[in-house]
């Protein structure tokens, strides 16, 4: 039998601050370069610059929302670990992770069959952190709320000793906005008037990009869809995701330099 060791080194709730948003707006609509129905195609092949960085750190990043787990890495190698996890859905979710019986990949054996790390059940928004340490595996990560993981809450974290200590980390080119770990990245961008303004749906699950004051919407991007508008007026812009209503984002549009 398996002996559940629970652990929970370090959880932190950080409150609603995981997706900010700047308020405002001039009613000022957008022009849309094209009927937003038709601009949800499939993401292009084009080159970007890209960075490389250890993934755990400043906290290896999870993102939790209906009805998915993105993982910022799918592997890493042994030792101390922060995760910080965000719930960018509408449900209460919460954090369980444990390694399975035979995962580990060291090929020496382990004696951490059964760690079981559970964290608190975290509200729509809400962000926490959990500290632990870990073995050579292949860990197991679901939301423990019932059926949440039946439904596709759930995603494999494989540590091992030949892990890349690096990962490509594209940033988002110029009037790029990324939709990852339920999050809009950047946050918040200006530009000027007349440039456009493309979002890259990167999560496994469906969001929407929509103007609060219903200027434009993307309608539903599935999985690697982008959708484009261009803003032929000065600005602010609330935005945010009609599916995951605590994922938003704000464009500024400011007059040509």
């Amino acid at each position: 039998m398996r002996s559940k060791i629970s652990i929970v080194a370090l959880v932190a709730a950080l409150g609603t601050g995981a997706c900010s948003v700047a308020e405002g707006g001039d009613g000022l609509a957008p022009a849309v370069s094209a009927d937003p129905a038709t601009t949800a195609v499939p993401s292009g092949s084009a080159p970007v610059a890209t960075t490389r960085v250890d993934p755990r750190r400043g906290g290896l990043e999870l993102g939790f929302g209906e009805f998915a787990i993105t993982l910022e890495a799918g592997e890493i190698r042994p030792g101390p670990v922060t995760f910080v996890i965000r719930n960018g859905g509408q449900l209460v979710h919460g954090f369980e992770m444990e390694i399975e019986e035979r995962g580990d990949t060291s090929g020496h054996g382990s004696d951490h069959d059964g760690l079981k790390i559970e964290g608190p059940a975290f509200g729509p928004g809400q962000t926490i952190r959990i500290r632990t340490e870990l073995a050579p595996g292949v860990y197991e990560i679901e939301c423990f709320v019932a059926e949440h993981d039946d439904m596709g809450m759930r995603a494999t974290l494989i540590v091992r000793s030949g892990a890349p200590l690096v990962r490509v980390d594209p940033g988002p080119a110029e009037g790029q906005i990324e939709i990852a770990d339920f999050a809009f990245a950047p946050t918040s961008l200006e530009v000027p008037v007349g440039v456009s303004v493309t979002w890259t749906n990167l999560d496994p699950t469906a969001h929407t990009v929509s103007a609060s004051d219903g200027s434009f919407d993307s309608g539903t991007l599935e999985s690697d869809a982008r959708f484009e508008i261009t803003f032929e007026r000065p600005g602010t812009f609330a935005y945010l995701c009609q599916i995951h209503p605590t994922m938003r984002g704000t464009v500024r549009v400011g007059e040509p330099g």
